[in-house]
């Protein structure tokens, strides 16, 4: 005779939840930098701004500006100012926000 007890303490449901949230808070403040920077990039034509895009992913999330130029907006050239976006947007995100975000999650 052979008896098998297992028991469900429930922390498999917790890591998945804390995981889910956690991937969502990152998704969200990637989110208010992009739109941060396309408010702040300079227009001309508005391919530069059109260009700024966020992928995320559960661990990570990337902002970028696909245009072939974005880089020398961002940082000026030896004939043209610079110009950021990118790089003050991402300055300016609530952090207090992040970190209440991240207080929800493992409250």
């Amino acid at each position: 005779m052979r008896i098998e007890i297992t028991y469900d303490n429930g922390l498999d449901d917790i890591e998945a939840r804390a995981e889910q949230a956690l991937a969502a808070c990152v998704k969200r403040l990637a989110d208010d930098v992009c739109v941060r920077a396309k408010e702040i990039c300079p227009v001309d034509t508005g391919a530069l701004r059109d260009s700024i895009t966020v992928s995320a992913d559960s661990e990570s999330a990337r902002i970028s500006a696909d245009a072939d130029y974005a880089a020398y907006v961002e940082f000026g050239t030896s004939r043209a100012r610079a110009q950021p976006y990118l790089v003050p947007a991402l300055l300016e995100t609530n952090v207090e926000a992040a970190a209440k975000a991240i207080g929800e999650i493992f409250g």
